[in-house]
């Protein structure tokens, strides 16, 4: 494209400079008087300049390769904007071409450079600056790579691969494989999400398409004081969140700025709220959410046989009390501990199968039985915090299906932990209240303005 550009210029200039010479000829000729040579010497020049500007010009914004590549358009963290060709490795499809590809099963990056045209040297060269940001025998299959390139007959100049959802490394292959870490246009936005349950909670925050992660944390904010496993079809939710937007899209991560659970008895709440350095959860009266118990060991599950001093083992085929609350779940799904504490077994037996036990202090312990496999790290001696991830739901021992059993003890005695009342925690203090109050009513004010389309829902 360039030589052909180039070689329409040197001959186009060529005809002006026969024009030129065979004017003055002609001129010399006809004219014999030296002021109207030189002026139309001068009037020929002016145009012949005049022609080879625009020329110039045209060449150099119609022709694409003269884009610098060392000043690509890579789009850094600080840039305010970008274009709707902007694709998800950062580089501008009108100045490039990118052939993107997931990495597969088994397959190896020297092949895959080689595969684009590299030398084995070069190849060598740039695993050597690649190895400095990349594990390659960390490798996923399905992770995220591009080869982009400036010119389709020559190698790849860059090198793009997916660190992780924020963070993409890209090489700059016609430097020896030069990296660099660039982090990804993102954004944070704000957003609402209100419903009533018809079936499950779990398909009405799925129906208002409220990300798993802003899921996690409403449960965590109200688990203390709701008990999920007993919500009814008319509750009504309303949840202000925050949510981190990555290349223009959507993601599961975010934070939970406030959340409002409606049941027939009650109307909770939990506000975010940062406090000395340390975010949290607090009611309307500024106490901490986070009690000394969560409600239950597992999230979205259903209570398959609750606490019962008298009942029908399926297994056994006889009545024996069931001194524990069965909450049924799928397999794998994660075991949480419901406060903090001391493990006191990880262990395998015949009737409990795979259980951990937990002693909290003097007073309480918990246990958690027919798990598929503990988590890292669980052993005697361990100490857990709340919501922590112990083990996942299995059926070990005496199990009919995949489930946890949990028990709970009160001074060396199983109770049914759902009928005991723990006491509230202090509030915030006086200086900080004052602050907590002013951020908890402009929040309510927020869901307050939400009720006419709540109002729509329930019509």
């Amino acid at each position: 494209m360039i030589f052909r550009i180039t070689q329409f210029h040197i001959i186009f200039v060529a005809l002006h400079c026969h024009f030129y010479f065979s004017t003055k000829q002609a001129i010399r000729m006809k004219l014999r008087k030296g002021l109207l040579e030189t002026f139309a010497k001068s009037l020929t020049l002016g145009v012949l300049l005049i022609v080879n500007i625009l020329l110039l010009q045209f060449i150099l914004s119609e022709t694409p390769f003269q884009f610098n590549k060392k000043e690509s358009s890579i789009i850094s963290e600080n840039s305010d904007c970008f274009s709707n060709s902007y694709s998800s490795f950062g580089f501008d499809h009108q100045n490039f071409q990118i052939s993107s590809m997931s990495l597969k099963s088994n397959q190896l990056l020297p092949d895959l450079f080689s595969s684009y045209g590299f030398d084995t040297k070069q190849v060598r060269t740039i695993l050597e600056n690649l190895k400095e940001h990349l594990d390659f025998r960390s490798l996923k299959a399905g992770t995220k790579l591009a080869f982009v390139s400036t010119n389709d007959c020559t190698t790849p100049d860059f090198f793009a691969f997916e660190l992780s959802p924020k963070q993409v490394l890209v090489a700059d292959l016609g430097n020896d494989g030069c990296c660099k870490v660039m982090e990804k246009q993102s954004e944070i936005k704000s957003e609402i999400a209100l419903g009533m349950i018809s079936s499950s909670l779990w398909e009405a925050l799925e129906d208002q398409s409220v990300p798993s992660g802003i899921i996690d944390q409403m449960e965590d904010a109200l688990s203390s004081s709701l008990d999920f496993h007993q919500v009814q079809a008319g509750n009504v939710f309303k949840l202000l969140y925050d949510r981190l937007y990555i290349d223009g899209k959507p993601t599961a991560e975010g934070k939970l700025k406030a959340a409002y659970f409606k049941t027939d008895q009650n109307e909770h709440y939990a506000y975010g709220f940062l406090q000395d350095g340390k975010f949290d959860y607090y009611d309307n009266e500024g106490r901490p959410m986070r009690k000394f118990f969560l409600k239950a060991p597992v999230r979205f599950s259903r209570i398959s046989s609750p606490f019962a001093s008298r009942r029908f083992h399926p297994v056994l085929k006889f009545n024996r009390p069931h001194l524990g609350t069965d909450y049924a779940a799928p397999y794998g799904t994660p075991i949480i501990a419901v406060g903090n504490g001391v493990v006191e077994a990880a262990a395998y037996t015949g009737g409990n199968g795979k259980f951990v036990k937990i002693r909290h202090d003097k007073t309480y312990q918990t246990q958690y039985l027919h798990m598929s496999k503990f988590a890292q790290g669980i052993r005697a001696g361990t100490h857990v915090q709340q919501g922590q991830v112990i083990g996942y739901v299995g059926s070990t021992g005496l199990a009919t299906g995949p489930h946890v059993c949990f028990r709970f003890w009160k001074n060396g005695a199983q109770v049914d932990h759902r009928k005991l009342n723990f006491p509230a925690q202090e509030p915030l203090p006086a200086t900080a209240l004052v602050n907590f109050s002013k951020y908890r009513d402009s929040l309510k004010t927020q869901f307050l303005n939400l009720e006419f389309a709540t109002a729509k829902i329930r019509s």
